[in-house]
């Protein structure tokens, strides 16, 4: 599933982090990489997304959420 698609208050695991090389340290640098587990905080109006991940909130434009990839973690 796409990160961009995810719904809110899910939370989920990234698979692919698929980010233009241009900003794929800065993602990391922000805890955005494979493995992280986070929640979906809210949906931007423009189509961005912004995701809790290790009690920081990160936004994400539209762009990089379509190119990232997140599994849906069970419902505890």
């Amino acid at each position: 599933m796409l990160l961009s698609k995810c719904p809110v208050n899910a939370c989920a695991r990234l698979s692919q982090v698929d980010v233009d090389p241009v900003y794929q340290l800065r993602f990391q640098e922000l805890g955005v990489r494979p493995g992280a587990t986070f929640r979906v905080s809210t949906r931007a109006a423009f189509g961005g997304v912004v995701i809790n991940i290790a009690g920081t909130r990160v936004a994400v434009d539209r762009r990089s959420a379509h190119r990232i990839h997140v599994e849906l973690e069970p419902a505890a």
